[in-house]
């Protein structure tokens, strides 16, 4: 049995989880003076979150057969700390839509401990996005 809309779909993830730890680096380097300092301070920490993210999905692959593709959105983050936080709220949603969407398809295939994981991340993106909400007031 192939697995290859589970492989394009976690590949898909992948590349999401990728894009997110390189803008969330950006933002966290271009954000200046105290005022936001504990936004600078939260991207800086999800980005070892969103590292652990994709090492996850491209082992995942593997084991499953695929290869891991990495095709990041390479555009340039919102200037602004307001324009950050309220994009990157609706990329956690995204993100938490694919996860649940994942978590289905992993279960269909009997993949029960990448189901589990896959409703952990979602979780996690979902945290993530409580944060960044709070952060915007």
């Amino acid at each position: 049995m192939t697995h290859d809309k589970l492989i394009q779909d976690l590949n898909q993830q992948l590349n999401r989880e990728v894009t997110t730890f390189l803008r969330y680096m950006l933002q966290a380097a271009a954000i200046k003076g105290a005022a936001h300092e504990p936004v600078r301070q939260m991207y800086l920490a999800e980005v070892g979150d969103e590292v652990g993210h994709a090492q996850y999905l491209a082992n995942q692959i593997r084991l499953l057969g695929g290869t891991p593709v990495l095709k990041p959105d390479l555009s340039a983050p919102p200037e602004s700390v307001t324009a950050m936080l309220a994009a990157d709220v609706e990329q956690e949603r995204i993100d938490v839509a694919n996860y649940v969407k994942l978590a289905a398809q992993a279960e269909a295939a009997g993949f029960y401990s990448l189901k589990m994981k896959m409703e952990e991340q979602a979780a996690d993106e979902d945290e993530h996005s409580h944060e960044m909400r709070r952060l915007l007031g």
